[in-house]
């Protein structure tokens, strides 16, 4: 089983690097390709004990697909980097006549209320139902661990910073972020077990509110973090004209202000049962972050 060939995508970002530690320690022996892009920093992967190939390519090309899966012929293909490349993959496939064994990481975005930023991953979850190959989806919440995070990261170094954070409406909605390296855990429990298929929701260890967050930070930390009240329809006007102007430099996104406003707190129970997923508990979790911040002079 740890001596297959493997193909991983995502292998330079948050997520990739938990997991080829998680491989190391689980004395993985097959061949492992990486899938990069030509200006993806891959130092990390040079000093790790594991028989690691680097492919130069794009997954948002279907021709980049093809060129690494023929080459490859991966026994298993760990798909880290968007769902929304999965098309591509398919594609790949069919056309090699391939079907690897596919660990795909999802979103638990699938299930948002508002339509414009679900369907796209509804449309594509539906066509991963009609592969015929064994599938594992994996649907993680808000994902945070370092740095490298897209969410948690920056509002702990704007806190530490300003010592307030904006908080669109009511602040009640309820959050569940995971850490990247219990995300890597369960890849690697799916992984080693062949027989785990189907879709699993990976939440993290702990339910909270996004103003409980703000007290979270303000403990860890240990300075004085003020939540700044704003209205909802004047939070949404102006990221909506942020993003006019700005475009994606827009410090903050309609779609962010919209999300904040739904619960997005899902149940791990299955995947606890069905491999043994313990994510650890928040406040745990922040201040692994908070000293990886430090250590890094980012805070």
């Amino acid at each position: 089983m740890t001596d297959q060939s493997v193909l991983i995508t995502g292998s330079t970002g948050l997520m990739g690097q938990f997991l080829l530690k998680r491989m190391e320690q689980n004395k993985i022996e097959g061949k492992i390709n990486c899938f990069v892009r030509s200006t993806s920093n891959t130092a990390h992967i040079q000093d790790l004990n594991l028989a690691i190939e680097k492919w130069i390519g794009d997954c948002t090309e279907e021709k980049s697909w093809l060129k690494i899966v023929e080459s490859t012929q991966p026994d298993t293909i760990i798909h880290i980097a968007s769902i929304r490349y999965v098309p591509c993959i398919l594609h790949a496939l069919s056309e090699t006549k391939q079907k690897p064994r596919l660990i795909i990481i999802g979103t638990t975005g699938v299930y948002s209320q508002y339509n414009q930023y679900s369907a796209e991953y509804k449309h594509i979850e539906n066509q991963l139902k009609q592969y015929s190959g064994s599938l594992c989806l994996l649907r993680p919440t808000m994902i945070y661990g370092s740095h490298l995070d897209k969410n948690l990261h920056k509002l702990i170094k704007f806190c530490d910073r300003y010592q307030f954070f904006p908080v669109f409406g009511s602040g009640q909605s309820l959050l569940q972020p995971v850490h990247a390296d219990d995300l890597a855990q369960a890849i690697m429990s799916v992984f080693l077990n062949p027989k785990i298929e189907g879709a699993y929701d990976l939440s993290g260890g702990t339910v909270i509110t996004f103003l409980e967050l703000l007290a979270l930070v303000e403990k860890l930390l240990g300075k004085t973090v003020h939540p700044l009240r704003v209205p909802y329809n004047l939070g949404l006007w102006s990221a909506t004209l942020s993003e006019k102007i700005l475009g994606t430099r827009s410090p903050v996104r309609r779609e962010q202000i919209l999300r904040l406003q739904e619960d997005k707190a899902y149940s791990h129970e299955v995947a606890r049962r069905d491999f043994g997923y313990n994510p650890r508990s928040l406040e745990v979790g922040l201040t692994q972050e908070i000293e990886i911040l430090r250590s890094e002079g980012i805070i």
